[in-house]
């Protein structure tokens, strides 16, 4: 069990070496600090990474964990990891940007779940979605998304109509005050992220009746300066899979959302991605 207690979170696992002085490296793995102590995504991004360095101990030794306490957009963060000096390792939507930059692992730790994406809509405006049936119907509302956000990237690249905050939370209030139609965000983050905020954002509500499939994969990032540690978390990730333990991760923590989502009662919409990548195949 994971925990988070502390304002530095630090795993450390040490490995004795018998009849020998031989000292060994010790792979400094640095994340950011979830905002919310309760945010599933960063406990299963915590999961995930540790676990692939747990797995990879006989083979590269001992590692620490820590979590670095500072709240960074992904433009800082993608800033911060050019020289690996604040953090590390960052998981992220696939962008070219990150996959320019970084070292990516293009191993879909979420299963390919971001690629479904459910409105977060004023409740004023609810009767106007049952006549979006299409892509074009979409076209003429307006999304709101934050500035450097990949989705934002994508949905300006195909003309679509969009709103723009420098700040998440500026978002919400936007579409609480219909200055927006709708948000799209991730089934695993929907419900939880609308739930924190219902004292302020009276108006919001999940629309009941569309999905959006944008296909988008989330992949671990690795800093260019820490070669070894990619390749660990590589290989990490490769055994993970192959043992079902990522699936198994995953499912811990998104398995009720998707539930509760209820995908095949609702019409998908289907969205391009122009800047889509390849994943990496992992034999079994």
């Amino acid at each position: 069990m994971l925990k988070t207690t502390s304002v530095k979170l630090v795993f450390i696992i040490l490995v004795m070496l018998s009849f020998t002085g031989t000292s060994i490296a010790i792979d400094k793995v640095k994340m950011l600090k979830p905002l919310l102590g309760f945010d599933k995504r960063a406990k299963h991004k915590d999961e995930v990474i540790i676990r692939s360095l747990e797995v990879t101990v006989d083979e590269y030794g001992p590692f620490t964990f820590e979590a670095v306490d500072v709240d960074m957009t992904p433009s800082r963060a993608l800033a911060s990891m050019k020289t690996g000096s604040l953090i590390n390792i960052f998981i992220a939507p696939d962008s070219e940007v990150w996959n320019e930059s970084t070292i990516p692992i293009k191993i879909p730790i979420r299963q390919g779940l971001l690629s479904y994406r459910l409105l977060l809509v004023n409740k004023i405006d609810l009767p106007k979605y049952n006549k979006v049936k299409s892509f074009d119907d979409l076209k003429h509302l307006r999304a709101g998304l934050q500035n450097d956000w990949i989705t934002t990237k994508i949905f300006k690249k195909l003309e679509m109509n969009v709103i723009t905050a420098h700040n998440f939370e500026g978002l919400f209030l936007m579409l609480n005050k219909q200055r927006s139609d709708y948000i799209p965000r991730a089934i695993y983050e929907i419900y939880d992220e609308l739930n924190t905020r219902k004292g302020k954002l009276s108006n919001v509500v999940v629309e009941p009746t569309l999905a959006l499939y944008l296909p988008m994969f989330s992949f671990v990032y690795i800093s260019p300066k820490e070669q070894r540690i990619a390749s660990r978390i590589k290989s990490g990730l490769v055994k993970l899979t192959q043992t079902g333990e990522l699936k198994e991760i995953f499912d811990k923590y998104y398995a009720k959302d998707i539930i509760k989502a209820d995908l095949k009662n609702r019409r998908i919409i289907e969205i391009k991605n122009p800047y889509l990548t390849d994943v990496e195949e992992v034999e079994h």
